[in-house]
């Protein structure tokens, strides 16, 4: 089944929320989703990630501002606004390939169950594009379909995989980290830009076959 791809638009309903990180909710527009193992970013990483964000900021003005007020500001130019996501998401991104934690994802069965957990409702609640499943970390393109919210189903999608992980693998407590971090996306070219990504990570990360898992809708 084809499926027509929509990207942001401001004219759309949304909605909007915030816990450490700001969300944006936007049915029937394809989001780039990651989350991750609870023990992927051990706090000496987080400060460090936090110490480069800093330097960035203040070679470029912005010292002592938020993120968010950053993004928010109509005094900063598009193009700065634009370097600044950049930077904070490849910099994050590049950290979680680095591989810190017990990476509970090289396990093959539990992998399978994070892929069947994504794959469920896919073409009834959501479409997905393509996923990879990292050692500790997980990349999705993914469009909600009107009424599915899409923190509900992520909600539900880490819930379920984390039960039978645990189950799995003789563990207990929390195995995802519970807030997921979401980027809807903006145009084609950011599109097509996010399928490159999903489909190298592993190569970029040095990952030999067996030691994860790429979905595609093309394939």
């Amino acid at each position: 089944m084809n499926v027509e791809w929509n990207f942001y638009d401001a004219k759309l309903e949304s909605q909007v929320s915030k816990r450490n990180l700001p969300h944006i909710d936007m049915n029937g527009c394809v989001t780039f989703v990651t989350f991750r193992l609870a023990d992927s970013m051990p706090k000496h990483v987080v400060e460090a990630w936090h110490n480069e964000l800093e330097s960035w900021l203040n070679e470029n003005g912005l010292s002592g501002r938020s993120v968010e007020e950053i993004l928010q500001s109509s005094n900063v130019a598009k193009s700065l606004k634009g370097e600044l996501r950049q930077f904070k998401h490849r910099r994050w991104h590049s950290r979680l390939d680095d591989c810190h934690g017990a990476c509970f994802l090289l396990d093959e069965q539990t992998r399978k169950s994070v892929s069947n957990s994504l794959l469920h409702f896919n073409g009834q609640r959501y479409d997905l594009d393509c996923f990879v499943i990292m050692p500790n970390h997980v990349h999705v393109l993914i469009q909600m379909r009107p009424e599915y919210p899409l923190r509900k189903q992520l909600t539900s999608i880490l819930r379920f995989s984390g039960r039978e992980a645990n189950a799995h693998l003789n563990l207990r407590g929390e195995f995802w980290q519970s807030e997921p971090f979401d980027h809807v996306v903006r145009s084609e070219s950011q599109f097509e830009y996010l399928q490159r990504y999903i489909a190298e990570n592993p190569l970029k990360a040095g990952l030999p076959e067996g030691d994860y898992t790429l979905w595609a809708r093309s394939c």
